[in-house]
């Protein structure tokens, strides 16, 4: 079956996309980013024409309906969804050539839905492309395929299947992954899953540069990276206030400390200082 049909938006009036239909007038009416068009039928045509900034809009409207911390609207994901058909169509014939034993267009159906729901229509750009973008690499996590496999399933990435009594049987056994590989993946993954945002990684890896430029004591505010050095370096030059980029580095420090404890909350992280050190020596 193809990637519509597994979505159940091949049928323009089937019950979910009738449902997503009958939604739209009040859509548009809450979102001016879908005032664009009467009818949701009309907003292919309309994106094939549109410029860059209203199209990003109108997709970002409806993931912001469609997901959790928005309307929360399953009409609205399927909306968005069925908008995005012809991308992941594309994507599912790109990754048919990698002959696996999978429904590639079950795989792609399943984490489209999954990367429209979860969008976070709140921060990040490109909105349509994000959402293939996420898709992609989730069904090459799901197969174990590429980076993102990798990081998946950590333990199998990093094994390497030897006989005993093969001389790489010791330098295997000793074989260890790095502090900076660790601290890496570990930002991937936080930002992946959400615990951290694209923005703070970019705020912790411009603190860490500015820290370790200026030689700040790594003992003074989360080793350096919260500290009054930095953090006017980096409130300087992105026009910010340094105690607000201060108090975002140390909460995104301690979502990562408990992230990486695989703690159930932030109380129970108690060490965040170790984290704190490594983005500082890896940057």
């Amino acid at each position: 079956m193809s990637v519509a049909t597994m979505l159940g938006v091949d049928d323009v009036d089937a019950p979910a996309m009738m449902e997503a239909r009958l939604s739209w007038p009040r859509w548009a009416a809450e979102e001016p980013g879908l005032a664009v068009v009467d009818d949701l039928l009309h907003l292919p045509g309309w994106t094939r024409q549109a410029d860059v900034i209203p199209r990003d809009a109108a997709i970002r409207a409806l993931a912001k309906l469609g997901s959790p911390t928005g309307g929360n609207e399953a009409a609205a994901t399927t909306a968005l969804t069925w908008a995005l058909v012809p991308g992941a169509t594309n994507l599912a014939c790109r990754l048919a050539d990698l002959n696996v034993a999978a429904n590639v267009n079950e795989l792609v159906a399943s984490h489209l839905w999954t990367s429209a729901k979860t969008f976070k229509w709140e921060h990040r750009t490109s909105a349509a492309s994000a959402i293939l973008y996420d898709t992609r690499h989730g069904v090459l996590g799901e197969l174990g395929l590429g980076e993102r496999g990798r990081r998946q399933d950590r333990t199998w990435a990093h094994t390497d299947c030897v006989e005993p009594d093969s001389p790489a049987w010791k330098d295997l056994c000793d074989d260890q992954i790095s502090d900076a590989e660790f601290l890496t993946d570990l930002l991937d993954d936080a930002t992946w899953v959400g615990v951290i945002s694209e923005a703070d990684r970019s705020l912790l890896n411009d603190l860490a540069i500015a820290a370790d430029i200026g030689c700040v004591p790594a003992g003074r505010g989360r080793a350096g990276l919260a500290g009054s050095a930095a953090t006017q370096v980096v409130a300087q030059r992105r026009g910010q206030i340094a105690r607000t980029l201060a108090r975002r580095a140390s909460r995104a420090i301690d979502r990562l400390a408990t992230y990486s404890n695989g703690a159930d909350n932030v109380d129970q992280a108690r060490s965040t200082r170790g984290t704190a050190t490594g983005l500082r020596r890896v940057a």
